[in-house]
């Protein structure tokens, strides 16, 4: 029991939110490391990031860094 309460408190953002959301299915420390684990290094993730990683461009950069010069946004 201690170790989930250290864990919990080293966990922030979305990891936290995920094990929030998720915590009726955890029973045991290794359980719940396991879970958060494959959640964000799982294929899942993997391909999440992927996907968002090929859908920038240049022109998307620009448009987000509105006053920058083209080199900056490379």
């Amino acid at each position: 029991m201690a170790k989930i309460k250290a864990f919990l408190i080293m966990l922030r953002g979305i990891a936290l939110n995920f094990y929030y959301k998720n915590k009726a299915t955890y029973t045991t420390f290794n359980n719940i490391y396991n879970a958060i684990y494959n959640y964000f290094k799982g294929l899942k993730y993997k391909r999440g990031v992927l996907i968002k990683w090929n859908a920038i461009t240049l022109k998307t950069v620009i448009i987000k860094n509105e006053g920058k010069s083209i080199g900056d946004c490379l």
